[in-house]
């Protein structure tokens, strides 16, 4: 069997009759020689194909008829599998297509004559593991009739995809580091008042998502009271994560001095600017106080608090709060709250409800229509949330929940 190519644009001819004019790249010219000579750049001027693909670095295989028999593989197929014999199918005769997944594509090409290719397909050589994108093309005169056959070409993508490997194995470790530190940086273990049930839990994104700055914090005051903190670093990675970490360890010298929210979140504010000014962060800080059932808070930017009555209504903090930490802003406002005994709270990050596919304020409705459901605990109520909005190992975004409850029967004071 002979095959024929041409350059590009112009059409196909058969190859001459006799074998014993064989059609050769013409060469280059005599500068001596006289007359205008042949013109390599004539788009009729034909090729001898077998020899333009045994020069060819990548390998190469031509298959004729429906059964892929083989015509033609080149000295670098050949080099890659080993010899092979022509005339056989390929089933038979290039094993290789099956084990990489190639030859059923080659009825494709034949059925549709359309191109069909794979990527990354792994070869085991003398020098170890090699990785190839693989071409079927559909071989015939023109697109108008039936390919006659399909020529498989490789094309080698090793330090392609070992440079991919490499670089998600640098991510991987990285985001180890990153899973490790936010969780050293988290609370081992929560305070737990005697008048104020509470639970929290952090979920980190999935594998393929950079951990952020999530946290979360109890902290007992003076008089009995406990302050509850949540916020979010804006960004990901090992840098969100030690910035949460001093904006945490501020939090709770900052409670210490027993400020208003507001004051603590001013404090804050020119802390973040201190630390990045390039990485802002959003925080709510609120303080219980069990003599005067009240709950004074600040919020930083950050998503609405949520609270759920005894009776089952759900309300929302109030809409005006100031500016996120580390914009220098000012503005930032203390409200207060009088809870009821039996009163659930639930301050949360933008992962438990934001979803590329919606509004961020869907998902705040869709949390306050599962709030409104029957409660047992603040740790069943974490759970219960995190299951209704989704939540996952394989979740986009990290997640913290910090949940509080007023007893319906405040325990009696120690005396």
């Amino acid at each position: 069997m002979r095959w024929s190519a041409r350059l590009a644009g112009t059409a196909w001819r058969a190859n001459p009759a006799t074998a014993d004019e064989p059609v050769t790249v013409p060469g280059p010219r005599d500068p001596a020689a006289t007359g205008p000579g042949p013109d390599p750049r004539d788009p009729e001027q034909l090729y001898d194909l077998r020899e333009v693909l045994r020069r060819l670095p990548a390998p190469v295989a031509l298959t004729h008829g429906p059964k892929h028999q083989l015509g033609y593989a080149n000295q670098a197929y050949r080099d890659l599998f080993g010899p092979r014999t022509p005339g056989r199918p390929a089933a038979e005769s290039l094993p290789e297509l099956t084990t990489l997944g190639v030859l059923p594509l080659l009825d494709q090409v034949l059925r549709s004559g359309r191109p069909r290719s794979v990527k990354s397909r792994c070869i085991l050589g003398l020098g170890g593991n090699r990785y190839y994108n693989i071409a079927c093309v559909p071989l015939g005169p023109d697109e108008s009739t039936a390919p006659a056959g399909v020529l498989v070409f490789a094309t080698e993508v090793t330090d392609q995809v070992q440079s991919a490997g490499r670089l998600r194995e640098a991510e991987r470790r990285q985001r180890e580091a990153a899973v490790t530190l936010q969780h050293s940086l988290l609370p081992q273990k929560l305070e737990q008042p005697a008048d104020l049930h509470v639970a929290a839990t952090y979920q980190p994104g999935g594998a393929d998502a950079a951990v952020g700055g999530d946290w979360y914090d109890v902290i007992g005051l003076g008089g009995g009271r406990t302050a509850l903190v949540i916020g979010d670093v804006m960004g990901r990675g090992l840098r969100a994560a030690a910035v949460m970490g001093q904006l945490r360890t501020a939090v709770r010298a900052y409670a210490r001095l027993d400020l208003p929210p507001h004051e603590v979140m001013t404090l804050l504010d020119g802390l973040a600017m201190e630390i990045d000014a390039n990485q802002i962060a959003t925080c709510t800080y609120a303080v219980w106080d069990p003599t005067a059932t009240t709950l004074v808070y600040a919020s930083a930017g950050h998503l609405p608090l949520l609270l759920r009555g005894p009776d089952g209504t759900v309300l929302h903090g109030e809409e005006q709060n100031g500016p996120p930490l580390g914009t220098g802003g000012a503005g930032h406002l203390s409200h207060t709250l009088r809870l009821l005994p039996g009163t659930t709270g639930v301050l949360y990050t933008d992962g438990l409800v934001e979803r590329r596919d919606q509004d961020i304020d869907q998902g705040i409705d869709h949390l306050a229509h599962t709030l409104r459901g029957p409660v047992g605990t603040p740790d069943t109520v974490c759970a219960r949330l995190l299951r209704a909005l989704g939540v996952t190992a394989e979740h986009d975004d990290d997640v913290a929940v910090l949940v509080f409850q007023v007893p319906l029967d405040p325990e009696p004071a120690a005396v």
